[in-house]
C-alpha cells in the first residue's frame, strides 16, 4: 500500500514528464555542447552528448517525445482514474454490506406499506361495504317479518336494500380500483397513465414510448405514483399546464413529469413524496425532484426493468 501514492504520482506526471524531457532534448541540439564542456560529460536518454552530431540526435529524440506525450496523456488520464477509484472506491464486502443495507430498509418500507394497504383495506371494508351488506340483511329480515301483514311497507324496504346492494357494489368497485385498477390490468400502464392525465384537473400533455409492458408490481408502483404526482400538481403547484414523458430504454423505465406551477416543493417535507420513493425503492427505483421557487418542478422516476410483451400503444 506504500506504493500507491508512488504509483498515482507517476502516472499522472508521465506526460507532463515527456513533454519536459522532449524540450530539454531539443535544446541540447543548440546548447548541448557548451553544456557537456561545461559538465564534463552529457547524456539524453541513450544518447551521450560528445559533439554536435549526437546534440542534434538528442534533439530528434527530444522532438519525438512530444507526439509520444500526446498519445500517451489520455491513456495515463483512464489509468489513473482507474487506479484512484482502486484506492478509493469501497471494497465488494463493504459494497456488499451497503447492498444488504439498502435491501433490508427497502423490504421493510414494502412490508410497512402493505400492512398499511391491508388496514386500509380492512378499514374501507368494515366502513363500507359490510356495513352497507349488515344493513341490507336487517332491511331483508324485516321485509320477511312484513310480508303477511304490510306488502307496502316490504315493497319500500326492497326498494331500500336494492338501493343498499348497488351502493355496496359501487364502493366495492371503487376499492378494486384502488387496489389494481381494472384499466391497468386490461390496458397497460400507457392507457392507464393517459386515462389519469385526462381525468386531471390540469391540460396535460403526454409522450410515451413503451414498447412492451413491464410486471404488474411495477405497472402499479408507477401508476400509483404517477397519480401521485399528478394529484400533488394539481393541488399544490398552482399551475395550468403537465408535461408527462413515459419511455424505456437500457433496462430502465422513466418518468418524466413537469408542471409550469410555483414550485418549492420539497422530498422531505410531507408524506407523498416520500411515499413515492418507497414504493418505487422496493424495485431499485429513484426519484429525484427539482422545484425552484417560481418553478418550474420536474419530477423523474427511474425503476429497472425487463418488458415482456410487444408494444401494444404508443402515441
Amino acid at each position: 500500500m506504500t506504493l500507491d501514492p508512488v504509483v498515482g504520482v507517476a502516472l499522472a506526471f508521465l506526460p507532463i514528464g515527456l513533454v519536459l524531457s522532449g524540450l530539454w532534448g531539443m535544446g541540447l541540439a543548440f546548447y548541448g555542447v557548451d553544456l557537456s564542456a561545461a559538465w564534463e560529460g552529457l547524456w539524453f536518454d541513450f544518447i551521450p552528448v560528445e559533439g554536435r552530431t549526437t546534440a542534434y540526435l538528442a534533439g530528434v529524440l527530444g522532438l519525438l517525445h512530444l507526439p509520444l506525450a500526446l498519445w500517451l496523456a489520455p491513456r495515463t488520464v483512464r489509468a489513473h482514474g482507474a487506479w484512484t477509484r482502486r484506492l478509493l472506491a469501497p471494497s465488494e464486502a463493504a459494497r456488499m454490506a451497503e447492498r444488504i443495507e439498502h435491501l433490508s430498509v427497502t423490504r421493510s418500507d414494502a412490508v410497512d406499506t402493505q400492512m398499511a394497504e391491508i388496514r386500509r383495506i380492512e378499514r374501507d371494508l368494515h366502513d363500507g361495504a359490510q356495513a352497507r351488506l349488515v344493513a341490507m340483511g336487517m332491511t331483508l329480515d324485516a321485509a320477511e317479518h312484513l310480508l303477511g301483514s304490510n306488502p307496502e311497507a316490504v315493497r319500500a324496504l326492497l326498494i331500500e336494500a336494492r338501493e343498499s346492494s348497488s351502493k355496496a357494489l359501487e364502493e366495492l368497485r371503487d376499492l378494486v380500483r384502488g387496489i389494481h385498477p381494472p384499466v391497468l390490468a386490461d390496458r397497460g400502464l400507457a392507457d392507464a397513465v393517459r386515462a389519469l392525465a385526462l381525468v386531471s384537473p390540469l391540460t396535460t400533455d403526454v409522450t410515451i414510448d413503451l414498447p412492451g409492458r413491464p410486471e404488474p408490481p411495477v405497472e402499479s408502483a408507477v401508476y400509483f405514483a404517477v397519480s401521485e404526482v399528478l394529484a400533488n400538481a394539481a393541488k399544490h403547484s398552482g399551475g395550468d399546464r403537465v408535461w408527462l414523458d413515459l419511455r424505456y430504454g437500457h433496462g430502465m423505465l422513466r418518468v418524466g413529469i413537469t408542471d409550469d406551477g410555483r414550485g418549492g416543493a420539497d422530498i422531505t417535507r410531507g408524506t407523498g413524496l416520500r411515499g413515492i420513493e418507497r414504493r418505487l425503492a422496493t424495485f431499485d427505483g429513484v426519484l429525484a425532484v427539482s422545484s425552484p421557487l417560481n418553478g418550474p418542478t420536474m419530477v423523474t422516476m427511474e425503476i429497472p426493468c425487463a418488458l415482456s410483451s410487444p408494444k401494444t400503444t404508443s402515441c
